[in-house]
């Protein structure tokens, strides 16, 4: 049986100061992040362009936890906006050790119907945002000297093609060339990159599939997922605290699928 969210962790990342963007949806993969972080006893920034609400209430529970937390409104496909986010993270709670880049969008179009806005906005979001905080990321833990962990949060697209998807597919495949090339290139100063894969997750991302509209859609995929259920953001989580663990020192340029055996299930 897995672990609760309030199980109170191992704590392998006492001391450890943590971003997570895309953090702040009340059903998004950004929370469980934030939670398993915190959890194994990280002071964790979050960070969203929206849902500033939630994410004032996420860093309250953090805060509750007995960890330092804040909420940094951000867009990560604007530079300035990374750059400032990162300096405001440093000055609250100090040096970045853990980086995660989690915000994404999607949009579920035919490939011979994608708008020019739906592909700009998903390239905007997923891969331009992501090389925004990577390399601001790297940057910061370069400056500080003492190395770090630095995660994406990719997809089973990363493997596997999904109709309708075609733009959102391809960010994701060029995260895992980010991350690994990343890898290398940062592995001499101490820090790690590496990117996770989740599968079916009942997030808010997923709400407007048109596979999961109905219990037959929802039976229908339950049917390739040789553990056969959706994931909750929490399992994907306790993946990346893993990446961020010292049990993973010598793991780098690593994809680790969090997809219940969707993928070889399918294939």
């Amino acid at each position: 049986m897995g672990r609760k969210e309030d199980a109170g962790g191992l704590m392998r990342l006492a001391g450890k100061v943590a971003l997570v963007t895309g953090a702040s949806h009340e059903r998004g993969i950004g929370r469980g992040i934030a939670l398993a972080l915190a959890a194994e006893g990280a002071d964790v920034a979050c960070s969203d362009i929206g849902f500033t609400a939630a994410g004032e209430e996420l860093s309250a529970q953090l805060r509750d936890m007995g960890r330092r937390s804040t909420f940094i409104t951000a867009d990560v496909s604007d530079r300035a906006s990374v750059d400032s986010l990162i300096d405001q993270v440093e000055a609250e709670l100090g040096a970045l050790d853990i980086v995660v880049s989690n915000a994404g969008v999607a949009d579920w179009q035919a490939f011979t119907e994608i708008t020019d806005e739906s592909f700009d906005r998903i390239v905007a979001v997923n891969l331009t945002g992501a090389f925004n905080v990577g390399q601001a990321a790297a940057r910061a833990m370069i400056r500080a000297g003492t190395g770090g962990r630095i995660v994406f949060t990719s997809s089973v697209h990363v493997q596997m093609g999904f109709p309708s998807m075609a733009i959102y597919g391809s960010t994701k495949q060029a995260l895992r060339a980010l991350a690994e090339t990343m890898a290398i290139e940062l592995a001499p100063t101490g820090i790690t990159v590496n990117h996770i894969g989740p599968g079916w997750v009942k997030s808010q991302l997923n709400d407007s599939s048109p596979g999961l509209q109905t219990r037959e859609d929802e039976e229908a995929t339950l049917r390739l997922i040789p553990i056969p259920r959706a994931s909750e953001a929490i399992e994907q989580g306790y993946a990346v605290a893993y990446l961020c663990s010292p049990e993973a020192d010598y793991v780098t340029g690593e994809y680790l699928r969090v997809d219940g055996g969707f993928v070889v299930g399918k294939y």
